[in-house]
């Protein structure tokens, strides 16, 4: 029942989690659960009703909005990330709404991904983009040039590991291809810093949420001990200097708020 009263203040912030799956955004909201004042609309939820075969699209957006207004709790966070292509769209139908965009090193995503779905799962994520497919969460708002270069690089036989750190490489991308890096109501964050420094971390995530910080209690269990486990996979060349490039990218954004 502590969600019925605002903390703090009468203003109530809406936060989405967008960037790609596997980069520490269960982490982030497991963090933001032990809020007492906030309310977490996990990836599959009310939120996503009508979505009856994957159950994680959002519904549309007047609906979502609506939800929120009734909400209670002063600070609401939610995890659409199959809806990271559609950032505008939210922040239009959400005023006042900030963003993280969660992202981690290319080959840990990209082994975690194999590890949980299966290693045929990078190819999957790249059919979309090859067909074109404007439907297709993981394809959707892509521009053309990333289109063709997933194309140069797919086949059904290529290597799963090129595959899920190609995909890595579509939907980082997004960040840069929406304007984001420019946004003033996103904030980056990286997830090697969240579990090397969970203090700093969140501190200066609440800083940008304008929100209190409620104490070092929320961090609590968060460790690095997943930091590195992907990177003895192998990646051709040319799709490894694809991912740094991007990852540098990322990190030359992320790096004035370290």
């Amino acid at each position: 029942m502590h969600q019925l009263v605002r903390s703090g203040t009468d203003e109530k912030t809406i936060v989405p989690i967008l960037g790609i799956q596997r980069s520490g955004t269960s982490m982030l909201y497991w963090i933001f659960e032990r809020d007492l004042g906030t309310k977490v609309y996990r990836e599959s939820s009310e939120l996503s009703s009508q979505d009856k075969v994957e159950k994680i699209r959002l519904d549309p957006l007047p609906l979502v909005k609506k939800r929120f207004d009734r909400q209670r709790a002063s600070l609401v966070v939610f995890k659409p990330l199959v809806e990271s292509q559609r950032a505008h769209d939210l922040f239009d139908a959400i005023p006042g709404a900030r963003a993280l965009w969660t992202y981690r090193h290319y080959q840990d995503v990209a082994s975690s991904n194999l590890k949980a779905f299966g290693m045929d799962n990078g190819v999957k994520d790249l059919r979309p983009f090859v067909r074109n497919d404007p439907a297709n969460w993981r394809s959707q708002n892509s521009s053309e040039e990333t289109r063709e270069i997933i194309r140069s690089f797919f086949s059904e036989d290529m290597n799963p590991y090129d595959a899920a750190a190609l995909f890595w490489w579509a939907r980082c991308r997004l960040f840069f291809d929406l304007g984001l890096d420019s946004h003033p109501r996103v904030m980056l964050c990286r997830y090697e810093d969240l579990v090397t420094e969970p203090s700093l971390t969140m501190r200066r995530i609440y800083t940008f949420l304008g929100r209190q910080y409620p104490g070092d209690q929320i961090i609590r269990d968060v460790n690095p001990q997943s930091i590195g486990k992907g990177r003895t996979s192998k990646l051709s060349q040319d799709i490894e200097s694809l991912c740094t490039d991007l990852l540098v990218r990322l990190d030359q954004v992320n790096n004035p708020a370290i």
